[in-house]
């Protein structure tokens, strides 16, 4: 699959980085920017998708990119409306194709 450089666009990067939580017992992570990544962006809206996902899927997006795109799992993608973070990345022959789901912040309504 050819990307048409005319349907893609740059996106803010930022990848997590993990350290001591002094105030609780473990780590937390903060999310510190990694560059951007070019690609495609299209809505998350077919059957098996709201089977898997339900109503989240709304909220979902399929992100296209060139094959040599560094990006993971757990990564956040700056998109106009906010943070969306990378639920899974698929590798094929000739690109990526990452899920990207609205970034919440839970307990705060």
């Amino acid at each position: 699959m050819r990307l048409m450089a005319v349907d893609t666009a740059a996106y803010p990067l930022k990848r997590a980085t993990t350290a001591t939580d002094t105030g609780y017992v473990g780590t937390k992570n903060t999310y510190e920017s990694a560059g951007t990544v070019t690609g495609q962006i299209a809505p998350e809206i077919d059957r098996m998708s709201l089977e898997m996902f339900g109503l989240r899927a709304a909220s979902m997006y399929l992100f296209n990119c060139p094959i040599d795109t560094d990006i993971r799992k757990n990564d956040r993608v700056t998109l106009t409306d906010g943070d969306y973070t990378v639920i899974s990345v698929k590798t094929y022959k000739t690109h990526k194709t990452a899920l990207l789901e609205r970034s919440v912040a839970y307990g705060n309504s």
